[in-house]
């Protein structure tokens, strides 16, 4: 019989957007319906492909990565399975009981197979992806895992004629930590939001939405009022930090001011939200056990409601 042990592993929260646009101009709204589908319809077309048609090769780090598995939780969630391999890492193998040598034991072209566990759950309220990621220092991060999916967009979109290109990327969630980082400052000068252009439902920004040549995102900068003694207060950007992060209108803020010491800059995408669980693991491979993973992940997840 196997034994199992337990691990501590860390998961990192991002904001997944999935980006729309048409070759030709295009009038339709945005309808993120139709977005949930077509990433749906992605993660069907890679998984019924041959393993090595799925892999995407990461040259610049000797890595390939792939999606494995996925599950579709109904209700627009997905729990996502990525294995990666890093090859051109041939070494003298040692044993570090006797200290005897084994010699090479893999050519240039073998990879150690490694996992990442990402959740993917969608927030109704605000029309928002948000993903859990499991941190694995020799597995794959969000930035690989971009480049990967928008590869497979691609080739999704070749296949099909669809006359839409899909972009995914990815944002980190703020931490509460930030409110702690706030009441250093004794002064705030300055407080700049990032929202979606698509958020903001009046206005000259409006007519802007869904431009190829502009970023999704606009910036909005309040600023104190002229005078001495006037301060942008804490207890605001408390308010406005309510409604930041991936379930809400604003994306991210950042604070300007000063303390003691000088000028103080803090912003929410610095300092993000992170959490550990204990899952269980393989000693022979000291793996994350699947199953348990999506399980304890869930369950921090449904308790914060993140």
């Amino acid at each position: 019989m196997i034994n199992i042990d337990n691990k501590k592993v860390q998961l990192y929260f991002y904001t997944m957007s999935i980006e729309r646009n048409k070759k030709s101009a295009d009038e339709t709204p945005y309808n993120i319906d139709e977005i949930i589908e077509a990433f749906s319809h992605l993660l069907i077309f890679i998984t019924k492909k041959e393993l090595i048609d799925r892999k995407f090769e990461l040259k610049p780090k000797n890595k390939i990565i792939w999606l494995d598995s996925f599950t579709d939780l109904k209700s627009s969630n997905f729990n996502l399975v990525f294995k990666s391999a890093k090859y051109l890492q041939s070494r003298v193998v040692r044993n570090t009981d006797t200290m005897e040598s084994r010699g090479v034991l893999k050519k240039p072209e073998d990879g150690d197979e490694e996992l990442t566990h990402i959740c993917v759950r969608f927030r109704k309220d605000s029309d928002r992806f948000v993903i859990a990621c499991e941190f694995n220092y020799y597995g794959i991060g969000t930035e690989d895992i971009k480049k990967y999916l928008n590869s497979q967009f691609q080739s999704l979109q070749e296949v099909t004629g669809d006359s839409y290109v899909y972009c995914v990327s990815f944002e980190m969630m703020p931490s509460a930590d930030f409110l702690t980082e706030l009441t250093k400052m004794k002064k705030i000068n300055i407080l700049r939001l990032t929202m979606d252009i698509d958020d903001i439902a009046q206005g000259d920004f409006q007519r802007f939405a869904g431009r190829d040549e502009l970023r999704p995102t606009v910036e909005v900068y309040l600023r104190k009022k002229s005078g001495k003694g006037n301060n942008i207060s804490q207890k605001m950007i408390t308010e406005v930090y309510g409604d930041t992060g991936s379930t809400k209108k604003i994306k991210k803020i950042a604070v300007e001011g000063a303390n003691e010491s000088g000028c103080l800059k803090i912003d929410s995408d610095s300092i993000q939200m992170k959490h550990s669980i204990v899952v269980e693991t393989l000693p022979q491979t000291n793996e994350v056990v699947t199953g348990d993973f999506f399980a304890k992940a869930d369950e921090f997840i449904k308790e914060m409601g993140v």
